[in-house]
This record gives C-alpha cells, structure tokens and sequence, in this order.
C-alpha cells in the first residue's frame, strides 16, 4: 500500500459537534458512480462484500501508520 500516495490524497475536515458516527460507529461513503461501480463489481467477482474490504483497507493503513509513527518515536 502507497501510505505516501494515500495521505497525499487526504484533506483535513474540521471536526463537527455533532456526530453520529461517534455514538453508532457507522458512517456514510460516498465513492461516487465510478468508482463504487467497481467496488461493486471487484468485490462481486471475488464474492465478499464492499463492506468487508474497505474495513480491511482502513484497518490496514491505520496499522502500517501506527508502526511508522512508533519507529519515528522510537528513534528519538
């Protein structure tokens, strides 16, 4: 996974007072046609669901940003 590539591609979101997602742990994604279309069709063929892998893709990134930021504290 490009970690470099990806936090390029992230913008900051001032945080709002209310949130639901803090009290549910559920969220709203919008992908947009294209590229839910395939999302929808990869995950299709392979016979999983979206939600599963974008679970695993987030999960993924937080553990390999986590263990880049611990060697970075580590090293000072």
């Amino acid at each position: 996974m490009d970690l470099k590539k990806i936090n390029e591609q992230l913008e900051l979101k001032p945080p709002s007072n209310y949130n639901p997602s803090r009290k549910y742990g559920v969220m709203g994604l919008a992908l947009g046609y294209q590229l839910h279309a395939r999302l929808k069709k990869y995950t299709m063929q392979k016979g999983f669901s979206m939600s599963k892998l974008i679970k695993i893709l987030v999960k993924n990134y937080l553990d390999e940003m986590e263990e880049i930021m611990e060697e970075i504290n580590v090293d000072r």
